[in-house]
């Protein structure tokens, strides 16, 4: 365990849910201190000095940068659990590291050599890979960011020196440590992955000599030696010699990848082959070699990896208590947003065209051209007005609209039951059914499947008719007294998602997995996952149709975890926000958007990259429940009411946060309506 140094005065007693025991350690970012959670979970906790919170402004800016650090691989790295503003300063919550400092280990112990050394190169490397594969670039790569712990080398405070500057009060000079900074950042030009390169190469020269290789008697006197001489390198021998050397360019463009330095690593001998298994599992994984990198918001869409994220979102079942109303109940009204998603819309999209991407270094190839569909603009004109029967709502439509609205439901206070209005196609009027639990009609118009309210033999059960033929069929589903709630149907209309559980005695959904109707062979595959975190969750379809996402519609739950069809564990998106899983992910599967994470403020929507997921974009979209995707540039939600706006409005919004569309409004205090939901039109 680090030493610990008693807490003083002035120190708070809790950051973040966390009770202080001590302080770690001090330096010109902040205070370090030991805290402890309710169970007893030790963590170290980073409180920001005043001057680098600035005002509340700066803080929550810091704060929100801090943030994008939890999306990172826990490889090599002290993983970021929270971040948050405690007095006025931002805070982050990290990983507890049981080791000492590169720089205090180099100074208490000698310079590391031959294997040592070499260990020390692909662990602090393979970190930064999984920094950069995140989208973030570190930023202060140094020696006292480098922990030797147990497990071995461990990188610390990636990304905060970017939040430091994104604060109002740092002007005078970019934030890292000078004798480790590359020559673009010390002359505060734009930074990327290539200056972590930089600093890397640096720190392994201290790893081996206990000094850097443009030590000099002053602070200027080493910015005059990174920009104008050749390091010191005698320290260094054999291969990484050579990588050290191409690494300390003064041209980032000639400076190999996190990515490349790993390939090259892994032919040398001697390696910890733990260390190596994982670089070697991130480069044929994850991070592609020779990847070029853009940061958030300018960074293209990579091609279609192997897991994808689309997303329909458990329609609560309603023998019992209701659960799953993922919107909330304001004054005794709940109201959800369903949208059900449709793969026949993809094919009379716009021919793709190229994404415009900023231009690679002159040493890297560029990146294959990346396309994508072009959204129609939202039609703002033209618009017809449908008032919802046995409501005060109305919705607002356009033939060019990607979605539809399929159906609603009313809640009976009185009866305490649920009364469905479907459409039996996408344009029809809607229809009262008292006598079935739910009806969802497929993304083609074609099929219309509905669960009874009563149990067959034994079994909760689907029943579907074909539209166009007449034809009628169940297919069995689940047995008493489980439920199976249906979710979404497959964007080909041809299978059907199924959440199969019950709510427990406080009305909150548990389920046990995931079942799936085929309609042409009417069959029902049941699968139970294995897990204890499905309480409260909703399941939807992968973006390529061949897998499951599970994601958590609370603040709480901020992952996304991915199953094939037979309900193996594929993939986890840690640390991004609360989101409806039905409709994840953007039209062309490169995106999704969720509530933010970070911060108990479900008003900001994030929108990230499915591969990497590195945040995107970030707006303050006033959504009062989680955002769902209108076409590849828009989002939809439901928008508190206030002054302005009484009445619970569907808005459509551009990617500032900008409302382009009503969709639809109802009066929240008059209307008990629910499962609103949506499907992209056929």
């Amino acid at each position: 365990m680090p030493s610990i140094a008693a807490l003083r005065e002035n120190d708070p007693a809790a950051i973040g849910g966390y009770e202080l025991k001590g302080r770690l350690g001090e330096g010109g970012q902040g205070v370090v201190y030991l805290g402890a959670a309710d169970r007893g979970q030790q963590a170290a906790i980073k409180w920001l000095r005043p001057h680098l919170a600035g005002d509340a402004t700066a803080a929550e800016r810091f704060a929100r940068e801090a943030a994008a650090a939890q999306r990172v691989a826990p490889f090599c790295t002290a993983k970021v659990l929270a971040t948050g503003v405690h007095d006025g300063r931002p805070y982050i919550v990290s990983e507890l590291v049981d080791g000492k400092s590169l720089h205090r280990a180099v100074a208490e112990e000698g310079p590391r050599a031959e294997s040592a050394l070499h260990r020390l190169a692909i662990g602090t490397v393979t970190a930064l890979a999984a920094i950069h594969q995140a989208g973030i670039v570190h930023r202060d790569f140094s020696p006292n960011n480098v922990l030797l712990g147990a497990e071995g080398p461990r990188v610390i405070d990636f990304g905060i020196a970017k939040a430091l500057d994104a604060t109002s009060t740092i002007t005078s000079m970019p934030v890292g440590t000078p004798a480790f900074m590359a020559p673009e950042q010390i002359l505060a030009h734009p930074v990327g992955p290539a200056a972590d390169m930089f600093a890397w190469a640096s720190t392994m020269v201290y790893a081996a000599s206990g000094v850097g290789p443009f030590a000099a008697e002053s602070v200027p006197a080493t910015i005059h030696r990174v920009l104008y001489t050749e390091p010191d390198l005698s320290s260094v021998t054999g291969p990484l010699r050579d990588l050290v050397a191409a690494c300390l360019s003064k041209d980032p463009a000639r400076r190999p990848t996190a990515e490349q330095v790993i390939l090259r690593l892994l032919e040398q001998p001697n390696s910890n082959p733990a260390e190596l298994r994982q670089a070697a599992a991130l480069v044929s994984g994850n991070v592609p070699p020779q990847r070029q990198w853009a940061p958030p918001g300018l960074q293209p869409p990579p091609p279609p990896g192997p897991y994808g994220m689309p997303a329909p979102a458990p329609m609560p079942p309603r023998r019992g208590k209701r659960a799953f109303v993922v919107a909330g109940i304001a004054a005794g009204v709940a109201i959800v947003a369903t949208v059900a998603v449709v793969a026949v819309a993809l094919r009379n999209l716009p021919k793709p065209t190229p994404t415009a991407a900023s231009q690679p270094p002159a040493s890297q190839p560029a990146s294959r051209p990346v396309t994508s569909p072009s959204p129609a603009p939202v039609a703002t004109s033209g618009l017809s007005s449908t008032k919802l029967p046995d409501t005060t709502g109305t919705i607002f439509e356009h033939p060019s609209d990607p979605v539809r609205l399929t159906g609603y439901s009313i809640y009976n206070p009185k009866t305490k039951e649920w009364i469905e209005y479907p459409r039996d196609s996408l344009t029809g009027p809607f229809k009262r059914r008292s006598d079935v639990e739910q009806i969802l009609l497929s993304p083609d118009g074609r099929y219309q499947a509905l669960r009874t309210k009563h149990f067959e033999d034994g079994y909760d059960a689907v029943e579907i008719t074909d539209q166009v033929s007449g034809e009628k069929f169940t297919v069995k589903t689940t047995q008493k007294p489980q439920n199976g709630s249906l979710q979404v149907w497959s964007r080909d209309s041809r299978r059907i998602l199924v959440n199969i559980g019950d709510s427990g005695k406080d009305g909150v959904w548990q389920s046990t997995g995931f079942g799936i109707v085929d309609v042409a062979s009417r069959d029902f595959n049941a699968v139970t996952l294995r897990e204890g975190s499905l309480r409260g969750i909703n399941y939807g379809f992968d973006d390529r149709q061949s897998g499951v996402v599970v994601m958590g519609t609370d603040s709480k739950t901020q992952a996304l975890r991915f199953f094939d069809e037979q309900g193996t564990s594929v993939r986890r998106v840690p640390n991004v926000g609360a989101g409806l899983a039905r409709r994840l992910f953007s039209p062309a599967g490169r995106k999704f958007a969720t509530d933010c994470p970070g911060f108990d403020n479900s008003r900001t929507t994030c929108v990230f990259d499915t591969q990497t997921g590195a945040e995107l974009k970030r707006f303050e979209s006033g959504c009062e429940y989680p955002p769902e995707w209108f076409d590849e540039e828009h989002v939809m939600c439901w928008a508190k009411p206030d002054a302005k706006a009484p009445r619970q409005q569907l808005r459509v919004l551009d990617m500032s946060g900008t409302m382009v569309r009503l969709l639809a409004e109802v009066l929240t205090n008059a209307d008990n309506v629910d499962l609103i939901y949506y499907a992209t039109k056929g």
